[in-house]
Order: C-alpha cells, then structure tokens, then sequence
C-alpha cells in the first residue's frame, strides 16, 4: 500500500465518495416510497423533468435498463399519472416520454427541504471552490458511467 500522502487521501475521498452513493440511494429509496414508486421510476422521472421528453432508447441507455424494461417502467409512471408517452412530433414513427406536471411536482416537491439545505451547507463556500467542486462531481459521475459500462460488457 501506497504510503504517498497524496494518494491515501485520495482513497480516503473515493471511500467517502461511496458512502454519498450510499446515502444517495437511500434518499432516493425513502423519497420514491413516499410517491409509491421504485427508486428506478424515480430516477427516470427526475431525467425527464431534467432533460424533458426522451425516448426509450435514450432513457434505457441513461440508466443502463433495456427498452423493454423501460417500456414497462413507462406503464407504471403512465398508470401513476406521472409520465405520459406521446408520438414524437418530429419522427412519428418514435415514441417520447415526458413528465407529466404531477410528476415533475411529486419528483422535486420531495427534495425541496433538501436544496434548501444544500444552498445553506454551501453558502459559506467561495464561487470558484462551488466551480471547482461541481467540475469534479461531474468528472466523478463520467467515471462512474465509464465504470458502470464496462462493468456491463464484461462476459458473465
């Protein structure tokens, strides 16, 4: 094991990393509960209130899931009241799927507390540390996508 100080802190972060990830599941775990949705209906509907109308396929390759998957996961938000799947006004041949405005409500209205403390927690931090912290969450998340993906493609 490396004695390098540089690199046990950075095992120490990636060690904290994982438990965000940890604590990020069981938010999103408690917050899906309290709308009577799984976590992964959850993380679907928070992408289309964030990226508006996906397809299927754009959906499936955002969470890792197959389009058939997806397609069942679009029954349910539908039967909630949550999604609605509409033919795409540029291609009819392809289906979109939005949020529907309960849905979009149901999804933040849950973590409205939550960005609220978050805005407090960072109020103390300069702009160019919130710059630079949000520069390596989302290099962290790209790395994490990388990661999930091959860990895909690996033969079983």
């Amino acid at each position: 094991m490396s004695k390098d100080p540089k690199d046990e802190l950075a095992r120490e972060l990636t060690g904290e990393l994982f438990e965000l990830s940890m604590a990020l599941d069981l938010i999103g775990n408690a917050s899906a509960g309290q709308i009577g949705i799984n976590q992964t209906d959850l993380m679907c509907l928070n992408l289309l209130v964030r990226h508006g109308p996906m397809s299927p396929g754009q959906i499936a390759a955002a969470l890792g899931l197959t389009t058939a998957a997806i397609s069942a996961m679009a029954s349910r938000l539908e039967a909630g009241g949550y999604a609605a799947r509409e033919i795409d006004p540029k291609d009819r041949r392809r289906v979109l799927m939005h949020a529907s405005p309960l849905g979009a409500e149901r999804a933040f209205g849950l973590f409205d507390d939550f960005f609220l403390a978050t805005t407090e927690l960072f109020g103390s931090t300069s702009e160019d540390d919130l710059r630079r912290l949000a520069d390596l969450l989302q290099r962290f998340r790209h790395l994490l996508t990388e990661h999930a993906q091959a860990i895909r493609d690996r033969p079983k």
